[in-house]
Order: C-alpha cells, then sequence, then structure tokens
C-alpha cells in the first residue's frame, strides 16, 4: 500500500508539473505510457521503501550498498521521468497566456537550487541525527531491558529465597513440639499442628477464627487478658505462666505460655506459645508422693533420673552423708560420690536398671568422714509415662553386719575344732587301735627280719621283704597321725578341687574300729562319674565323720536285726549327692525341727553342736545339708 501511495505521489507530481508548463502547443498523452510510468513509480517506490527500512541497521548500512540505492534511485527517477516525457506529445496551437507567468532570471535559479541543495543537507543532516539517535535509543533500550531482566533476576531470586524462608519457618512451626496460637482481637487466626492436637481438635479450621474465651478456663480467661494487654502496650514478651485451657473434649489441660507482640497480616496480633506441663506436674505429684513414702523408712533412699541427676533423697542418706537436701538435689551424681566408682560400677548397673531390671549388687566405699563402709545396694526402676524415666536406689550400710558375720565365722571354727577334738575323743580307741596294729606290724617284721638276718648265711631276700613290710606299716601309722592331726588344727579353709568319694573311704578307714566294735555292716555305692567338688577337706570330712558317727551311736542298742550303714554318692544337678543312712530307731518327728538348732541334742554325753555346725559348712560351701 505504501509503494502504491508514493507511487500514485510522484506520478502526480510529474503529470500536474507537465500540465502547468505554458507553451504554444496541446500536450497529448499515451494512456500506455502512462500507464506504465505510473507502474514504474509504484515499483521503484517500493524498492526505495524496502532499502530505506530495510537497511536501517548500521550494520547493514555499508558503502556499496549506500551506492547501489543512489543507483536504484537514479534509475527510478530517470526511468519514471523519460517515461512519462514519451507519453507526451505536442500539438502546434495559438500563443499561450503569459499573464500569469512567473520571469525566473538566473538568480532565482541559483537560489532555487542552493535551496534545494541546503533542504538536500539538511534532511540527510536530520536523517543521520536522527539514525544517530535511533541507534543511541536502541542501546538504551538494550541497556534498560537488561537492567529490567538483571532486577527482575534478583527480584527472582530473592522471591526464590524469601518462599524458601517461609517454607523453612513453616516447616519449623510445625514441628515445634510446643503449640502456637497467634491472637488478633481476641480471636485465634493461626494455630500450628501441636496447638490442634493440644486441643483435641482434628483440624486447624476447628480453631481458627474462634473467640479466645472458648478455649480458656474461666479461672484463667483475667490473668491472660492482663498479660496480652501489657504486651500490646510496652510492645516486650511476657514471662512463662501456667495457665489452664479447655479441649474440644472438655477436660482441662495444664499449659505453661509465653505472650509475644507481633505483627499479623498489618494487625496488631498476640503469639502465644504453650507447652503442656501435665506430665511434669504428674511427675512432680509422683515425686511429692516418692517424698511422704520414703522419709520414713530406714533405709537410705535416693532418686535419680536418666541423666544420673539426684530428684530425691531421703532423710537417712542425707544423715548419712552429712550432707543437706540443697547440696544434693540437681546435682549429678559424679559430682557427689567418687567418679571413678560410678563410671566402673555403678553407671552400668544404673543403665541396665532404666532397661527395666532390678539390680543388686555389695559395694566397698571409702567415706571421707566415715572411712570404708560396706554397702550393699539395690536399683528398682521407677515407670513414667514414657517408660522408665527414674531409679530408686535403696542403701544399705552392712558394715557392723558383715563384721558380725566374721566373728561369727570365727566363732563357728572354733566350736568346729572343738567339735572335732570331741569327736576324735570319742574315737581315741578306735585311734589306738589304728596305731596299734600298724605298730604291732613294725614289731613283728623287724623282729623277722632280725631273725633272717642272724641265719648262717643270712637269708637276706626274706629280711629285705620283712623289711619293706616295717616300713609300709611305719607310713600307715604316719597317715593315721597325719590326718587326725590335720582334723585337730587351727588353720583357715583351704579351698581345693576335691574328690567326694576318696573323702568318704578316708572317714570310714578313720572309723573302721568303731563299726567293727559296734557290729555294723557297712555298704557303699559310690558313683565313679560324679565331678570333683570345690572345697575344703578337713572341714568336709568333718561333716562326714559327726554323720558317720551320729549314725553308729544310733544303732547300739539295736537287736534282734542287722545294723546296717549305708553310704551312697551320685550325679546331682547342682553337684554331687551324698547320703548317710542308717537301720537304727529313727528320729521322733517332734524334735525334726530341732535337729540343727546349736546345743540341742538327744543323745546323753552330746553337746548338741554336730548337725549345727555341720550345716554351716555344708551351706558354706554353697550345698545343703
Amino acid at each position: 500500500m505504501a509503494a502504491y501511495v508514493m507511487g500514485a505521489g510522484i506520478a502526480g507530481l510529474h503529470y500536474i508539473s507537465m500540465a502547468a508548463m505554458r507553451l504554444p502547443a496541446i500536450t497529448r498523452f499515451s494512456p500506455l505510457l502512462v500507464t506504465v510510468s505510473i507502474v514504474l513509480a509504484a515499483l521503484f517506490s517500493l524498492i526505495a521503501l524496502l532499502m530505506a527500512f530495510g537497511l536501517r541497521e548500521e550494520t547493514r548500512w555499508t558503502v556499496p550498498r549506500r551506492l547501489g540505492s543512489a543507483a536504484v534511485m537514479g534509475a527510478a527517477v530517470s526511468a519514471m521521468h523519460y517515461t512519462g516525457m514519451a507519453a507526451a506529445s505536442f500539438i502546434p496551437a495559438a500563443s499561450p497566456d503569459l499573464t500569469h507567468a512567473v520571469n525566473i532570471s538566473a538568480v532565482g535559479n541559483n537560489a532555487i537550487g542552493i535551496v534545494t541543495l541546503i533542504v538536500l543537507v539538511a534532511a540527510m543532516g536530520t536523517s543521520s541525527v536522527d539514525r544517530r539517535a535511533s541507534v543511541e535509543a536502541e542501546r538504551v533500550n538494550q541497556e534498560l531491558e537488561r537492567r529490567v531482566v538483571e532486577r527482575t533476576s534478583q527480584l527472582t531470586l530473592a522471591n526464590d529465597a524469601l518462599v524458601e524462608s517461609e517454607e523453612r519457618f513453616r516447616k519449623l512451626v510445625e514441628a515445634l513440639p510446643d503449640a502456637i496460637f497467634v491472637v488478633s482481637d481476641d480471636r485465634i487466626v493461626f494455630v500450628n499442628p501441636f496447638g490442634v492436637k493440644l486441643l483435641g481438635a482434628q483440624q486447624p479450621e476447628q480453631i481458627v477464627g474462634k473467640d479466645l474465651s472458648e478455649f480458656i478456663h474461666p479461672g484463667s480467661l483475667a490473668s491472660i487478658r492482663r498479660r496480652m494487654a501489657d504486651c500490646y502496650q510496652t510492645g516486650l514478651a511476657s514471662p512463662p505462666m501456667e495457665h489452664v485451657v479447655v479441649a474440644f473434649d472438655g477436660s482441662s489441660v495444664d499449659i505453661e505460655s509465653a505472650a509475644i507482640p507481633i505483627t499479623w497480616k498489618g494487625s496488631p496480633a498476640i503469639e502465644a506459645i504453650a507447652h503442656d506441663i501435665r506430665e511434669r506436674k504428674q511427675a512432680a505429684e509422683r515425686l511429692r508422693e516418692y517424698e511422704k513414702v520414703v522419709e520414713g523408712v530406714e533405709e537410705m533412699i535416693v532418686v535419680v533420673d536418666r541423666e544420673y541427676r539426684f530428684v530425691l533423697a531421703n532423710r537417712a542418706y542425707l544423715k548419712f552423708r552429712n550432707l543437706a537436701a540443697e547440696q544434693l538435689i540437681g546435682r549429678l551424681i559424679p559430682e557427689v560420690v567418687n567418679p571413678g566408682v560410678f563410671e566402673s560400677v555403678a553407671k552400668a548397673k544404673l543403665d541396665e536398671c532404666f532397661q527395666g531390671k532390678v539390680v543388686a549388687y555389695g559395694l566397698r566405699y571409702t567415706y571421707p568422714h566415715l572411712g570404708e563402709r560396706d554397702l550393699f545396694i539395690s536399683y528398682f526402676p521407677i515407670e513414667g509415662p514414657k517408660g522408665v524415666d527414674r531409679v530408686a536406689c535403696i542403701l544399705q550400710d552392712v558394715t557392723d553386719r558383715k563384721q558380725a558375720e566374721a566373728a561369727l565365722r570365727r566363732l563357728q571354727a572354733e566350736l568346729a575344732r572343738v567339735t572335732r577334738i570331741a569327736t576324735v575323743g570319742i574315737l581315741t580307741s578306735s585311734i589306738a587301735h589304728e596305731i596299734n596294729q600298724p605298730l604291732a606290724a613294725v614289731v613283728a617284721n623287724s623282729s623277722a627280719s632280725l631273725r633272717w638276718l642272724g641265719l648262717q648265711p643270712p637269708n637276706l631276700e626274706e629280711a629285705r621283704e620283712a623289711v619293706a613290710h616295717t616300713a609300709a606299716e611305719a607310713n600307715r601309722a604316719s597317715e593315721v597321725l597325719a590326718r587326725i592331726r590335720r582334723l585337730l588344727q587351727k588353720a583357715p579353709p583351704q579351698m581345693a578341687q576335691l574328690d567326694v568319694n576318696e573323702i568318704i573311704r578316708e572317714v570310714l578307714a578313720l572309723a573302721e574300729h568303731e563299726v567293727l566294735r559296734g557290729g555294723i555292716t557297712v555298704e557303699t555305692e559310690l558313683a565313679n562319674d560324679v565331678p570333683a567338688a570345690m572345697g575344703d577337706r578337713v572341714q568336709l570330712q568333718q561333716v562326714m565323720l559327726n554323720l558317720v558317727m551320729n549314725a553308729i551311736e544310733a544303732m547300739t542298742t539295736i537287736t534282734g536285726r542287722p545294723r546296717k550303714l549305708l553310704i551312697k554318692s551320685a550325679l546331682h544337678p547342682d553337684g554331687v549327692l551324698v547320703q548317710v543312712q542308717d537301720s537304727g530307731t529313727g528320729i521322733d518327728s517332734e524334735l525334726m525341727d530341732r535337729m540343727f538348732e546349736p546345743f540341742f541334742t538327744t543323745k546323753p554325753l552330746g553337746i548338741g553342736m554336730g548337725l549345727s555346725i555341720g550345716r554351716s559348712i555344708v551351706e558354706a560351701h554353697g550345698g545343703r545339708l
């Protein structure tokens, strides 16, 4: 369309100018050539427009292109002009009317040419300035676009960072183990998930928008309103205070909350951070109950938590340690007791108790003001809402008891020795027989040896055999004396692996004369698979000898039936089982419960200590009589 308009303008200019000529002739135009001239005007206008607007970029406006453009424009003007001239023909006519013609002098023509050049130069200058202005405007636009893009990128990053920060804050608020409420104009405008859970709701929508008074216990509402007013007025956070809120099911929930003044969506608001203190109150109540229970107990009792911190100590423990409650409660165990003892013994025992086990152990501990003391310590787990959270420690000072037990053991050992001496006194004739036999054999064999040596020639073989028998009998007498000496000696127990069957045989050998004198038949059923037992040989011989002598004495009055002593040994799940059975009259059932009482006896000459001492010896060996 622009090419047509421009072509029409050029054609109109040409043909109007020709019509303005004053000539003595009539001008006629060829329709075909006129049409061709107009078409050429439009075509070259299109080319000129394309060159004018398509080559505006500075990088594309090179010298060859400029020359080409000038040549095209020159050709266009010439083609248009001469085609238009060819389209006109002139026919002679009368003289023209020149009354209105303008006579232009040479100066005027020159002036017109100069003005035309000036206009052309001005147009070229204007075009250059316009082009440079366009380039500068383009550069400014590009810089603005760059800055806009950069700023947009910065804003995008800032917005992403803000979104990320808001997301982190949201997750933090949702993950907090405390309830968060935002109150504006006495209405709840925000609540986090824990707050929803605290009030027993299912969705935040059940809480948001409700009036604060719907969830606050009437007894706490006035103090909360005063605290909120102080926050608004001072702009400072309030200290934590305990209150009561009402859950959806109507139950009361004890909380500890702090109020912080904030701005919520352009309006002043209060952010309340609430902590559920029901468990803490229950723990405090349980602690008060513990205190009531343990205060009057004679045993020393302390309670510690999972951090090994003292939370309770009764009067007995504080008195024993010579401490005040303020010096103990809240402190760590290693700050009060020896850290080495705690790390090496107590800590492992406490950890075992925190797993739900009852633990007991003995410990010798040195106190600065008491010296070395023997303690028996028991740990008992205390269940809380989330499992074992405390341990009750019961301490018993067993120093005096252990000393008494040691003295009793010494006394028992002395009584046992006395009993052994008394038993040996009873066995005097048996001992004499045991010694006389080898001594008589020694004398006889010595005499025989002398006789064999006195022969001519001496019978050395027989003499040598007699001397050998003499030595054997002498050794037998020595063994009897050694057994008696071991039985009578005053020495601490010597624990060793022993053959129980061998001990039985040794005791039967020692009591052989009494067995023969009483006309008693001895039978033994000694198992070969019994294991070795840990014990003191002399003490176990004493127990066995006492039982054998009791059996012999129980059968001295038996007539009309055999006097039989049966001794058995067998394998037992707990070690070795030894049974001593006689065919005497037995024991009166009314006296059975008193058999092991010290100084109780049914024998006319007995002292009543044999079975009592025997039982203590067997129990000291971890057995049962």
